[in-house]
């Protein structure tokens, strides 16, 4: 990628805006802002590449995807969440370099600029290597067939991310995200297997069940239980074995105690 420096410029010069990070919104995919589309003249790209600023020059390929008039990161967004951990209150600016190429900045809420996430285990991490660019290419061909977003493009297909609020504790039932279940599940129909969440440090049994949306059921109690979770935690769930539904969960806390 060509950097602004480069080009004998800064980032400063060039057509940025900015992105506040929340869970619920912008996990699964990122609204491209209504004003910002002039800058394409007309002309947006159905491939994106976001390289973040940092010593190791990262970068992360996503698809563009209209969903009724409005345009989004989404196929690959998820991926640059989770391998440059993302958290609730990261704030990020994206400065369109050209040829379909932005440049990131990722700040954590203090207002720091967040270091490369060298740390990251290589189980969360999706290089752009052959297999990525391969499924790069069916995320894009998927998005062109369903531009209003009424298939799944397979984005949120192994990953999701959930904050945990009040009603989540109310019944000890958790419903998996739709982007998610809907790959495992068809409508009507019924739908029951047992999982496995594991963490670094144990595992959990619990039973998936559903007809119209699935849910974590019986042996979900005692995984809240057993890790303590509060309203505010953040959950971060992959699928690494489809077979056998086991999900490695990770656990962000919500540093918000006085709120819980």
């Amino acid at each position: 990628m060509v950097t602004p420096m480069d080009r004998g410029y800064t980032i400063d010069d060039l057509p940025n805006f900015l992105q506040i990070y929340s869970p619920e919104i912008c996990y699964s995919k990122l609204k491209i802002p209504s004003g910002f589309l002039k800058f394409f003249s007309g002309d947006i790209p159905p491939v994106f590449l976001l390289e973040v600023e940092g010593p190791a020059k990262r970068s992360w390929r996503v698809v563009r995807e209209e969903i009724q008039e409005d345009f989004f990161f989404k196929g690959g967004w998820p991926n640059f969440v989770q391998d440059n951990n993302l958290e609730f209150g990261d704030y990020l600016t994206f400065s369109y370099v050209g040829n379909s190429n932005f440049y990131v900045r990722i700040y954590g809420k203090y207002g720091y600029m967040k270091a490369d996430l060298t740390a990251i285990e290589e189980l969360e991490l999706h290089r752009l290597d052959e297999e990525n660019a391969h499924a790069t290419q069916e995320e894009a061909l998927l998005a062109d067939q369903a531009p209003d977003g009424s298939v799944n493009s397979g984005v949120s297909v192994r990953l999701f991310e959930v904050v945990m609020k009040k009603f989540n504790f109310q019944k000890m039932i958790f419903n998996i995200p739709a982007a998610f279940g809907n790959k495992y599940m068809k409508k009507g129909q019924k739908f029951e297997k047992m999982a496995t969440l594991l963490t670094d440090g144990a595992n959990w049994p619990v039973v998936v069940r559903g007809s119209d949306r699935l849910k974590f059921r019986k042996g979900w109690r005692e995984f809240v239980r057993d890790n303590d979770l509060r309203v505010g935690d953040v959950l971060c769930f992959k699928l690494i074995d489809e077979e056998n539904f086991i999900l490695k969960v990770r656990i962000r806390r919500n540093p918000n105690l006085n709120e819980v």
